[in-house]
């Protein structure tokens, strides 16, 4: 890998089993034609069978998921509000979903992953870091944004990821290839905190009126890999042109 084209590190990265519940954080995974392995692949469903998220149902966020078998992505188990901890299978989790979402729901496992536009979200610490200047936090929560990962640039400006849309980067030495597509456009999600839920609409206030509404990229994987926490993100040509291997 040619050292001198990074233009990051990771430095967190993070896998949501379930669409719109709390994730858990990893030091190592595995990205597929899906992205992050076992991310997004559960739904909430509502009694009409209509896949919910948080921008309809925002308590849904203060449910958890995580993989009793990290690495294999296996065995899903959601962690209710009350702290009950409860299986895919658990007549349970009904009765825990009821309450919030006036009426029957359930999880499911999809047949792919249920991804907003693309499988990979990308969000800079620089650019973590001037949104909390920008709304009076000396550090802003960065699971308000639900990114797989988290990204140490090279460049200290802020929002330099905006910059990688229509670029080609790989992770680590034989790692996953991806291209950067397109911006993230935000949604009101961003402003609860992910713990208390409680609503800070500044957040996303100054989103819309410092960067039209968009904040993070998208990529989608050209070439499946395992990464880790500390990986170089690496320059690797063109988004559209052939892939510059190192």
């Amino acid at each position: 890998m040619d050292e001198e084209k990074a233009i990051g590190l990771v430095s967190d990265v993070w896998r949501f089993p379930v669409k719109s519940l709390g994730g858990e954080r990893l030091r190592r995974a595995f990205v597929g034609p899906f992205g992050v392995l076992g991310d997004r692949r559960h739904a909430v469903l509502d009694e009409k069978g209509r896949v919910l998220s948080a921008r309809r149902a925002s308590a849904l966020l203060g449910f958890s998921a995580r993989y009793v078998d990290g690495e294999a992505a296996d065995v899903l188990q959601v962690t209710t509000p009350r702290g009950v901890v409860v299986g895919l299978d658990d007549d349970a989790i009904e009765s825990e979903l009821w309450p919030i979402l006036d009426g029957p729901g359930r999880i499911v496992r999809t047949a792919g992953s249920v991804h907003d536009i693309a499988p990979i979200h990308i969000v800079t610490s620089t650019s973590l870091g001037e949104l909390g200047r920008q709304v009076g936090d000396e550090e802003i929560d960065r699971r308000r944004f639900r990114a797989n990962l988290i990204v140490e640039p090279q460049s200290p400006e802020p929002f330099i990821e905006s910059s990688w849309v229509g670029q080609r980067v790989q992770l680590g030495d034989a790692g996953p290839v991806l291209d950067v597509i397109s911006p993230t456009e935000r949604c009101a999600v961003t402003t609860f905190d992910p713990d208390t839920l409680e609503r800070r609409p500044e957040v996303h206030g100054a989103i819309a009126r410092e960067r039209d509404n968009f904040f993070g990229v998208y990529a989608s994987v050209v070439r499946p890999g395992w990464l880790s926490v500390g990986d170089s993100l690496v320059a690797a040509g063109d988004a559209t042109g052939a892939f510059a291997s190192s």
